[in-house]
């Protein structure tokens, strides 16, 4: 993926990561919600851009010496092209400059891509938050240490 620009998102992406929420999660967040969510001191969002196209994006909060992953999503059109492992290096790169000792997030157990996905860079589960979703599926506790 070597034509791609990996920024901080604006408030005007907002529209485009809601678009790719929708195609990617069974309960997305909204335009609301993310706009919020960015508005926050301790958040933050990164989008990648093809061809000046938003096709993927992640968003974390940074507490104390932690980050907390709140969403990791990739256009499907764009999956299995190294978009999501882009993210989730470029994330790691921020948690080692922002100095955090761990890096926390919650995943579907059904959700097995992003599973294999948060494994290859080394995160390990410790634990399950039961009936975490909306829907009443157990959400995975993930943990890496930096």
């Amino acid at each position: 993926m070597s034509d791609h620009i990996l920024r901080e998102a604006a408030e005007s992406d907002v529209s485009e990561i809601a678009r790719i929420e929708r195609l990617s999660f069974s309960t997305p967040w909204t335009e609301e919600m993310i706009l919020s969510e960015m508005r926050e001191p301790l958040s933050s969002f990164f989008v990648v851009e093809i061809n000046h196209s938003i096709i993927g994006y992640y968003g974390f909060l940074h507490i104390l010496d932690e980050l907390h992953i709140l969403n990791v999503a990739v256009d499907p059109s764009y999956r299995g092209r190294k978009v999501g492992s882009a993210l989730i290096e470029h994330l790691l790169e921020r948690g080692r400059a922002l100095s955090v000792r761990a890096v926390t997030l919650e995943v579907r157990e059904s959700n097995l891509p992003a599973i294999k996905l948060y494994e290859k860079y080394g995160f390990h589960s410790v634990g399950i938050r039961p009936h975490y979703y909306t829907d009443k599926e157990n959400a995975l506790i993930y943990w890496l240490e930096l």
